[in-house]
């Protein structure tokens, strides 16, 4: 009889792999606590809805999903803080003040097993909920540089950015929200230069972002209401049942607003090229502000962001968090969808090549659209096994084992 054998991308562990994980996990969550972050342990299962409401396609699409008997829609966790933010919502008030949290647990993501990765891993992490300021911005950054010296890393270093910022430069060329969530996913490629802004304009035109610079006319007609009427009597029948859920009102009405709202190329064009113009500041956090202050000052936008982030980089110098290690990257823009503002990555060395760690970041707008008030929060987590691996790097190129013991005969 065939033997039933490991999924793919999962993996065993026992002995002293088991252990040392076990260990590396135990002196990140010492850190947390010791910094006054309450444990918290949330179920492996949740709805989908909590994953797929905020987080965008990076998640959705690598979700162990499936439909349990109840007929409830359920998924693996694939991350920690929508979970976290989903028990805030449940059971905690909001005027009580900031509230944090750390955990460490398994994760699941279908798509993780590429790359020689794993698709359960473990994720061990922070956040911070109900404070807005650039002091608390410092804390997460703070905690998540002691939570790495705690495991071994004290030489990581920290790429950060600012979501913030870009969302407050596109704001000002009123381009319409999906062109700006087009925008900042493509913040990497525009950095690189004014010659990819015909290509994203190209392709924002082709998926209906952009128009030709003209409006959604009609002679005689002068309201939405009117040209939705319009096109109810156009469409006749074709529009006679509802389409999935939405009405023929409801679908008419939605091509109209997003006519509407459809951004014009030259707003684009200047929206991008100042995004690219910052895009490009990289290096000590200090003189990329000096300079990104530079170029607002020749645009509409208000510096009030750069202020902000300014007072963060202050209080981490306090702190004596390693600024040495740091750089600011105003092109930096993490994955999922729900980040905000201030965002970061943490990295290790490994000969040539920088191995990410961990990063996070704020996500103001996450616990109002799980269910709860206008909350700010934002967070961190790690990942326990690129940390391990990292660790095991790290000591082959001093000599010695992951345990402090010597390689020498």
């Amino acid at each position: 009889m065939d033997t039933v054998g490991r999924l793919t991308g999962m993996r065993d562990w026992r002995g002293a792999d088991l252990n040392r994980a076990n260990s590396m996990r135990a002196r990140i969550g010492a850190a947390t606590s010791a910094a006054g972050y309450i444990p918290i342990e949330t179920p492996v299962l949740e709805q989908v809805e909590l994953f797929v409401r905020k987080s965008g396609g990076e998640i959705s699409s690598s979700l162990y999903s499936f439909t349990d008997a109840d007929g409830v829609k359920i998924a693996l966790r694939p991350e920690f803080t929508s979970s976290v933010i989903r028990h805030y919502v449940e059971n905690c008030e909001p005027d009580a003040g900031p509230m944090r949290f750390s955990y460490g647990g398994p994760v699941f993501r279908h798509d993780y097993g590429e790359g020689g990765a794993y698709r359960q891993f473990t994720q061990a992490g922070a956040e911070l909920v109900g404070d807005s300021s650039p002091a608390a911005d410092a804390e997460i950054l703070n905690l998540a540089s002691e939570c790495l010296r705690s495991a071994g890393l004290g030489d990581s270093v920290f790429t950060i950015g600012h979501l913030g910022l870009m969302h407050r430069v596109l704001e000002s060329f009123r381009l319409s929200e999906p062109v700006k969530l087009f925008v900042i996913a493509n913040l990497g490629r525009i950095a690189h230069g004014d010659g990819e802004i015909s290509d994203l304009l190209a392709r924002a035109q082709t998926s209906g972002l952009i128009n030709d610079g003209g409006e959604l006319t009609f002679p005689g007609v002068d309201s939405d209401e009117q040209v939705q009427e319009m096109l109810l009597t156009l469409f006749g029948d074709s529009l006679a049942a509802p389409l999935g859920r939405r009405t023929p009102e409801q679908i008419v009405a939605r091509l109209v607003r997003k006519a509407r709202d459809a951004t014009d190329p030259e707003s684009f064009n200047a929206a991008v090229s100042l995004a690219s113009e910052l895009g490009r500041l990289n290096g000590d956090p200090a003189d990329v502000l000096d300079v990104a202050a530079e170029v607002l000052s020749k645009s509409q936008v208000q510096p009030d962001v750069l202020e902000e982030m300014r007072a963060t980089i202050t209080h981490l110098s306090d702190m004596g968090f390693p600024m040495s290690q740091t750089t600011l990257d105003l092109s930096f823009a993490r994955g999922i969808a729900y980040y905000t503002g201030m965002v970061f990555e943490a990295h290790v060395t490994r000969g040539e090549d920088r191995v990410a760690v961990g990063g996070g970041g704020r996500y103001d707008d996450l616990v109002q659209a799980l269910g709860g008030g206008n909350v700010p929060a934002l967070g961190f987590a790690f990942t326990i096994e690129q940390i391990l691996a990292a660790n095991e790097s790290l000591a082959a190129a001093r000599g010695v084992q992951a345990d402090g013991s010597s390689n020498d005969v």
